[in-house]
């Protein structure tokens, strides 16, 4: 009976080590994607970080080229740049 006894014991042990195996290989994928997250997350902080320094280099330059500056800024509304002359009126779209 003891033999018995003891072979159902071992029964419900090899279960608890099999879960346990089960549980540390579950464990170990979610330290994967963990790291894998942690890796993305730190390329997209890179990123951003590298977008911010080449704005603060670059920023002027690429504004200058979206926005007028310095005297045609100034210019009223319906003046084309490059046509006629300033005095010419401007033409609309009734005429």
């Amino acid at each position: 009976m003891a033999a018995a006894a003891a072979g159902a014991w071992q029964s419900p042990w090899r279960a608890l080590v099999a879960l346990g195996r089960e549980l540390a290989a579950e464990w170990a994928a979610q330290d994967v994607r963990a790291a894998l997250c942690q890796l993305l997350l730190l390329w997209l902080g890179l990123s951003l970080l590298g977008v911010r320094l080449a704005w603060r280099a670059y920023g002027g330059a690429v504004a200058a080229l979206c926005y007028r500056t310095g005297p045609t800024a100034r210019r009223p509304a319906g003046t084309v740049s490059g046509e006629g002359s300033a005095a010419e009126p401007v033409k609309t779209h009734r005429e």
